[in-house]
C-alpha cells in the first residue's frame, strides 16, 4: 500500500511525500526510524492532489551532486551505509528523490549492496555511477569511489552551469527585443496608423513597411513567427530522436565555425574525465570504454569509442585508434593518451587533458559572452532605432507642416 505523509524533521522542516508499506503502523515505524515526526498520514490517492503535483518534480543534477558529496563524506567518517542513507532521507528537500533514497535504505537494510540499491533507479543513477560504486565494493573502497564520483559530478555540473550561464545574457537581450517588437506592433503602430491616415499624404518607406509588418502580425502572422522560432528549437530536438538523424546532427554541429571546436572540447573532456575516473576506480580498460561509450552523448564519438574498445580488446592502444580521427580528436589529446599508455599512468594524463581543455572551455565561454554582448546590443539598438525612426519621422513632419507634401 502507498501512504501519503506529512512530517517534520528534527530541525523542524516540513517534509511531504509518499511511501510504500504493508500497513499504516509499519509506515509510521519506518518514518519514525528515519527521524521524521509524522503529523499527517493517509492512503495515497485519498485527497492526494497535492501529492500528485509534488511527484511531478524531477531529480536534478544538483540533487545528485549534493547527495553524492554528503554520502561520500559520511562513509569516509565511518558511518554505516544504512545510517548515512537515513540521514540523507531527512536532509533531502526534493520529495521524489527523498522517496528513492528511502527505498534504497530499505534495500540495503535487507542485505543488498549499495550498487544493487542504486541500480533500482536507473533513471537517476546511470551505469557510470553504479559501476564506480560496484568497483568500490569489490576493492573495499566504497568511500573513495564515491569521493571520485562526487568530484567528477561536481566538475561536470559546474562546467554545464558555466556554459549555461554564458547563454543567459544573450537570451535575455533577445527576449527584450521580442517584447519591444510586439509592444510596438500591437499597441503603438495601430494608434499611429489611425493618426497618420487622418492626415493623408505619402508615408516614408520605413513607416509603410512597419505598418505592413504590424498588420501581418496582428492578423495572424504572429503564429508564423512562433512556428519559425519554434522550429529552430524543435528541429534539433527531433534530429536527436533517432540514431541516424542524431548522427547527422552531431556531425553538422561539430562542423559549425567556432561552436564546432567548442563542442569537440566538451566531448573530449567528457571522455577523458569519465575514463579516468573509471580506471582509477579499478575497472578494466575495455569495461571503462564500454561505460564511457554509453554516456558520451555524441554518436560521432560513440562510434570512435566502440572501435577503440574492439581494438583494445585485441591488444591495440587507444591512441592508435584516435590518431585515425584527427578531425574529431586533437593531436594534443592523442599524444597525451599515448604518453599515458607508455608510462602506465593513463588516468593521470587523461586528467591533465581534462584540466587543460576545461580551462579552454571556460575561456571560450567567457569570450563568447564578451563577443555576443556588444553584438547583440548593436543589433538590438539598430532594431529599436529603425522602429523609432519609422514612428517619429512622420510625426515630426506633421509638426513641421510638411507631411502632406510628401
Amino acid at each position: 500500500m502507498k501512504f501519503a505523509y506529512k512530517a517534520r524533521t528534527k530541525e523542524g522542516r516540513i517534509q511531504r511525500g509518499t511511501i510504500e508499506a504493508s500497513s499504516r503502523k509499519v509506515c509510521l515505524s519506518i518514518l519514525e526510524k528515519y527521524g521524521f515526526y509524522v503529523t499527517s498520514l493517509r492512503e495515497a490517492g485519498k485527497g492526494g492532489f497535492l501529492m500528485g503535483k509534488i511527484s511531478l518534480r524531477k531529480t536534478s543534477a544538483k540533487d545528485i551532486v549534493s547527495f553524492s558529496r554528503q554520502f561520500s563524506v559520511m562513509l569516509k567518517s565511518a558511518i554505516p551505509p544504512v545510517e548515512a542513507l537515513r540521514a540523507q532521507v531527512a536532509q533531502t528537500e526534493n520529495p521524489v528523490f527523498r522517496e528513492k533514497i528511502l527505498k534504497m535504505a530499505e534495500t540495503v537494510e535487507t542485505g543488498s549492496t549499495l550498487s544493487q540499491a542504486f541500480s533500482l533507479h536507473p533513471n537517476i543513477f546511470d551505469p557510470f555511477f553504479i559501476n564506480i560504486v560496484k568497483s568500490g565494493e569489490a576493492t573495499g573502497k566504497v568511500a573513495d569511489s564515491l569521493d571520485y564520483l562526487a568530484n567528477h559530478l561536481e566538475s561536470e555540473y559546474n562546467l554545464s552551469q558555466k556554459i549555461r550561464g554564458a547563454m543567459i545574457y544573450p537570451a535575455f537581450v533577445i527576449v527584450i527585443f521580442i517584447a519591444a517588437f510586439f509592444l510596438v506592433t500591437f499597441f503603438i503602430v495601430p494608434r499611429l496608423t489611425e493618426v497618420l491616415e487622418s492626415f493623408g499624404g505619402k508615408l516614408p518607406l520605413s513607416t509603410r513597411l512597419l505598418i505592413l509588418l504590424s498588420d501581418f502580425v496582428r492578423k495572424g502572422g504572429w503564429v508564423v513567427i512562433l512556428v519559425v522560432f519554434g522550429s529552430l528549437f524543435f528541429i534539433p530536438q527531433y534530429l536527436k530522436g533517432s540514431p541516424k538523424s542524431k548522427n547527422f546532427y552531431d556531425r553538422i554541429s561539430l562542423k559549425i565555425p567556432i561552436l564546432g571546436d567548442f563542442y569537440k572540447k566538451i566531448y573530449l573532456v567528457r571522455f577523458c574525465e569519465n575514463l579516468s575516473v573509471l580506471i582509477r576506480a579499478g575497472l578494466p580498460i575495455t569495461q571503462a570504454l564500454k561505460i564511457t561509450e554509453g554516456i558520451i552523448g555524441s554518436e560521432v564519438y560513440k562510434k570512435i569509442i566502440i572501435e577503440a574498445q574492439e581494438r583494445v580488446a585485441r591488444g591495440e592502444k587507444i591512441s592508435s585508434v584516435f590518431s585515425q580521427y584527427p578531425q574529431y580528436v586533437t593531436t594534443f589529446t592523442t599524444q597525451m593518451i599515448s604518453t599515458g599508455e607508455e608510462t602506465g599512468k593513463l588516468e593521470q594524463t587523461l586528467m591533465n587533458v581534462v584540466s587543460f581543455y576545461r580551462a579552454e572551455i571556460e575561456r571560450a565561454a567567457d569570450n563568447l559572452t564578451s563577443i555576443l554582448e556588444p553584438l547583440l546590443i548593436v543589433i538590438l539598438g539598430i532594431g529599436i532605432a529603425v522602429m523609432a525612426v519609422s514612428i517619429f519621422i512622420p510625426l515630426f513632419q506633421m509638426g513641421m507642416g510638411g507631411f502632406g507634401a510628401m
